[in-house]
């Protein structure tokens, strides 16, 4: 298993990410990323940039997205949505209090030992041995602990919240490593079964949010 949570954006190149902008359909407000987006990445080439890490970390702040606007001539509208968007592939850790369905009683034993995230959980439980020393320390039963471990997993996909993550586990997809070996339509499919309603989600975001999750590390086993 790997030990990362979150996607490297140093591996993660402009050019792939200027392939999905254009392959995306974008809400309106983000339709701006999608124009000129040829000449727009040619600039920011120039500017001797080749990956998300180096993108995001030259426009970290308001005082740089300024500057670098003005070595580039992209506007700073355009070049704050697109931090914005590029850091987006990243979600960030989610308190554990935020799902629906885990004992109160249990959130309050975890924060007890200083878990109230996601990383926290996956870091103290993601490893089988690692969550049944967890348990005996809490006095969570394994499998309330092992559901917690699962839903903080899949939360680390784009896109996948609280809420959702609830959802795509009550279909029966545990962890990332299950959620990437889905597609878009299995997805809908296993959706439309389990529930027996017409999913309201296309297959585009779901699909993107599978591709971008096989960028992850491996960090749960059941």
């Amino acid at each position: 298993m790997g030990n990362q949570y979150q996607i490297k954006l140093e591996n993660y190149s402009l050019q792939k990410f200027k392939k999905n902008l254009k392959s995306r359909e974008m809400i309106p407000s983000r339709v701006i990323l999608k124009v000129d987006i040829d000449g727009r990445f040619a600039k920011l080439e120039k500017q001797k940039l080749s990956n998300l890490k180096e993108l995001t970390d030259r426009l970290k702040t308001k005082t740089k997205i300024e500057t670098f606007s003005k070595g580039t001539g992209l506007s700073v509208e355009y070049l704050t949505l697109l931090n914005r968007e590029a850091k987006s592939y990243n979600p960030k850790p989610t308190r554990i209090d935020k799902y629906a369905g885990i004992e109160k009683k249990y959130i309050k034993r975890l924060e007890a030992v200083g878990i109230k995230n996601t990383r926290h959980i996956l870091n103290e439980a993601g490893e089988k041995d690692k969550r049944k020393e967890l348990a005996e320390k809490t006095g969570i039963p394994i499998e309330a602990l092992k559901e917690i471990v699962c839903l903080s997993d899949l939360s680390r996909a784009y896109g996948v919240g609280p809420a959702f993550a609830r959802m795509i586990f009550d279909m029966g997809i545990k962890t990332i490593q299950e959620f990437v070996e889905k597609t878009a339509e299995d997805f809908i499919k296993i959706y439309e079964e389990q529930t027996k309603k017409k999913a309201d989600f296309g297959t585009n975001e779901i699909q993107f949010s599978i591709e971008l999750a096989k960028d992850l590390d491996i960090l749960v086993e059941l």
